[in-house]
């Protein structure tokens, strides 16, 4: 179920009750990862620059970065809203904002999203269209820091196989969805009783169907005040796709 409530224009609410849950009866992070991506999707195309808009320009959204924490994971069946809003960008990065809330106005959730535009013949991002840089020309204070960081790599650690990409795992670009990214690193842990609450992952290379996936990190072992970081690797475990950083506690 979605309804969409419209603050303005350039400012967009999705009231959502239909999304997956765990085996705890509470959606995950990847979940909610793909709601904000959904309604960012959704948002777009009402503004009139979504894919399909900009594949008609020879040109496609790439995602650089995508930071989301948790405060509390919504349960089954209960209603959530999203507002999801175009920020300020740099001229290289368009940045988008979210906040998932629950139906009595609680905040649960922040997500903040770094965007780039690929020329898709020349394989090479191009400046953010001055119409679509100012969108968010009005909003500069985001929810999460903005920062362009630069995630360090385990080394001496082999990585480890975990899957083989698929035709479900695709997206519109013919490369793997974003949010698959997030479930390979935040669903091989091995551990019924963490849940990954806090994500920060930068999208370094492409991953196309039939790669074989890898990764190596540090160990989840329990709730931690210190970020784990993880690397995904495709071809032969040696060409890394994406990097994170990540924070996990007890399920509730």
């Amino acid at each position: 179920m979605k309804e969409t409530i419209t603050d303005n224009k350039y400012c967009t609410r999705f009231k959502i009750r239909s999304y997956e849950v765990d085996e705890t009866g509470e959606t995950t992070l990847p979940n909610i990862c793909n709601l904000f991506q959904e309604s960012a999707g959704l948002h777009a195309y009402e503004l009139n620059f979504d894919i399909s808009d900009l594949f008609k320009k020879g040109l496609t959204w790439i995602l650089y970065q995508l930071h989301v924490k948790i405060e509390k994971f919504p349960k089954r069946w209960d209603d959530v809203i999203i507002k999801t809003w175009p920020s300020a960008g740099d001229g290289i990065r368009a940045f988008r904002d979210y906040e998932l809330f629950s139906d009595d106005g609680d905040l649960l959730a922040v997500g903040l999203s770094q965007w780039m535009v690929l020329d898709v013949k020349k394989k090479r991002p191009v400046k953010i269209p001055e119409e679509i840089l100012q969108l968010g020309a009005g909003s500069e204070i985001h929810v999460l820091d903005d920062s362009r960081e630069n995630i360090d790599t385990i080394s001496g650690q082999e990585p480890v196989y975990i899957t083989k990409v698929g035709r479900q795992d695709l997206d519109m670009n013919n490369h793997v969805n974003n949010v698959k990214y997030v479930e390979w690193i935040t669903g091989h842990h091995g551990s019924v009783s963490l849940k990954c609450n806090e994500l920060k992952i930068q999208y370094i290379s492409e991953a196309r169907f039939g790669d074989r996936i890898f990764m190596n990190g540090e160990q989840i072992t329990g709730q931690n005040s210190e970020p784990l970081v993880h690397t995904l690797y495709s071809g032969s475990g040696d060409k890394i796709i994406a990097k994170s950083k990540s924070f996990w506690r007890q399920n509730s």
